[in-house]
């Protein structure tokens, strides 16, 4: 009797344990219908890089001549012209006769000051003084680097070997410098490399792009971020990628009909990492759906006939 009552507790135990392990443990899987709203909207297709700002043409200027520097006229940041003189230098010669003259007093130093001129050093172009390495009573010798002038800015950014064939000579693009994220610029594709880079093992070609307008914020060598604009769409049809299906100009929409789940068969244009244009088929503020599989699973927390109370915390 007592070996019957043992298996009949022992069978009652594996009728219990199956229980909890097919039923309460079980994730059930359901679908959820989502809908959205067909909208009217821009799309924007771009292609990503980055780059840096730089000088368009950059002149390095040294002096005429090996001596003193005696005065500086211009400083960085400035704009200077063509022709303008932006410092004046003593020969060498020159520095020495007048440093004799001075220790005899003002009217010697004066006098050879009118009858010895100093050389001056001209800006060979109009543009910006983006670097000065010089002060007042400095030394220096034909070798040395002045100043430093761009006639502009402009933007070179660095291309993927994968995305060089998107971009064009004469193609628009937004370009935004990382510390002034909200202002974006427009540029225009000028110039498209034809030697390799290569940064990080990954083949990179060099694209300049010139600058519609250069904010006063612009700094030779700052960081940018450049998307260049393959396709721009305004006031078009969007639908969100995940409520359309289909490719290459078809694709399907899920739409109720009478209370039913009916596909359509729509014309679809671009998309973006979000949305997808759509040419016809459907009509602004028209509803689409989709149907999302979950699951629905229940903590063993919640029940199961071996489950642990909870002990209350002190």
């Amino acid at each position: 009797m007592k070996i019957k009552l043992i298996l009949i507790a022992v069978a009652v135990i594996v009728i219990l344990i199956a229980v909890y392990l097919f039923g309460f443990g079980k994730s059930k899987p359901s679908s959820k219908l989502e809908s959205s709203k067909v909208f009217l909207g821009d799309l924007v297709v771009t292609v990503r890089a980055t780059g840096t700002a730089i000088p368009k043409n950059r002149l390095e200027i040294k002096p005429p001549i090996a001596g003193r520097v005696e005065s500086i006229l211009v400083s960085e940041g400035t704009q200077v012209g063509r022709g303008k003189i932006i410092a004046w230098m003593s020969s060498t010669e020159r520095a020495a006769l007048l440093d004799a003259a001075r220790a005899k007093g003002e009217v010697e130093l004066k006098k050879w000051e009118d009858f010895y001129k100093p050389t001056p050093v001209i800006s060979p172009l109009r543009g910006l003084v983006i670097a000065s390495n010089i002060s007042p009573g400095q030394t220096v010798t034909q070798q040395d680097i002045l100043y430093v002038l761009s006639d502009n800015l402009m933007v070179q950014a660095k291309v993927d070997e994968t995305d060089l064939s998107k971009i064009k000579i004469g193609q628009t693009a937004n370009v935004i410098v990382d510390s002034y994220s909200n202002s974006p610029i427009r540029a225009k594709v000028s110039h498209i490399g034809y030697e390799a880079v290569t940064e990080n093992n990954v083949t990179m070609y060099n694209v300049d792009l010139e600058l519609k307008t250069i904010p006063d914020y612009l700094r030779s060598g700052m960081s940018i971020t450049i998307d260049f604009i393959l396709s721009e769409e305004r006031n078009v049809l969007l639908i969100q990628n995940e409520f359309v299906k289909g490719s290459s100009g078809k694709g399907k929409v899920t739409k109720k009909v009478d209370g039913e789940l009916v596909e359509t068969a729509v014309s679809i244009g671009n998309s973006d990492e979000q949305n997808t244009v759509i040419l016809s088929g459907v009509s602004e503020n028209e509803m689409v759906y989709r149907k999302k599989k979950i699951q629905e699973e229940k903590k063993t927390s919640s029940g199961g006939p071996f489950s642990s109370p909870k002990i209350p915390k002190r």
